[in-house]
């Protein structure tokens, strides 16, 4: 047997569920890079809320920039030793070996885990770091309690609803929601152009 394949095999052995999900992640939208350690924390974040029965196991709490896991951390070090994974400026991207790997554990995450998976990633990839955070800060407020900016962020609540609006990444009373603004007062803002 040669070493790569031992290695592989070890690789297989081991890989936990949440490192098949940010595999996962990361293979999605034709394997575009994750920006940066935010983008990363925030996209397996609303992935798992959205996937709930793998939120407990990450273990996600209020953090200096909204909800952060250790163990996804740790998930994605993992990763990288195991060289599933690469860091790329500040950001990450899936190698070829990671893409193996993904492949032969592709079968065992549903049709409706990898639609949600490709669907986050192609909503949260191309935000700005703002609209990222007033998405997350105001959708999930629980997860701000120790953010050492959440003042700021709620402070660009209006200018980044109607950026995510004129993006076409929420609907309508979505944005209106995310400004803190009723849907009627949120139309008039967008109308004056403010």
């Amino acid at each position: 047997m040669d070493i790569n394949k031992k290695i592989k095999d070890l690789i297989i052995k081991n890989i936990s569920e949440l490192e098949l999900l940010i595999l996962a992640l990361l293979n999605a939208k034709d394997k575009e890079s994750i920006k940066s350690d935010l983008f990363f924390q925030k996209e397996i974040f609303l992935v798992l809320n959205y996937i709930k029965d793998m939120l407990p196991n990450a273990d996600f709490i209020s953090h200096t920039l909204g909800p952060y896991s250790e163990v996804a951390e740790k998930s994605m070090s993992n990763l990288n030793s195991y060289n599933l994974v690469k860091r790329i400026d500040e950001g990450y991207e899936i190698t070829e070996l990671g893409v193996e790997i993904y492949r032969e554990f592709k079968g065992k995450l549903s049709k409706k885990k990898l639609e949600a998976i490709e669907d986050f990633k192609d909503f949260l990839n191309d935000l700005t770091r703002d609209e990222l955070l007033v998405f997350t800060y105001i959708s999930f407020p629980e997860f701000t309690t120790e953010s050492g900016i959440k003042d700021e962020i709620y402070s660009k609540r209006k200018p980044v609803a109607v950026s995510l609006y004129k993006k076409g990444k929420v609907s309508l009373e979505k944005a209106a929601f995310l400004s803190g603004l009723s849907l009627e007062e949120f139309t008039k803002y967008l109308a004056s152009g403010s």
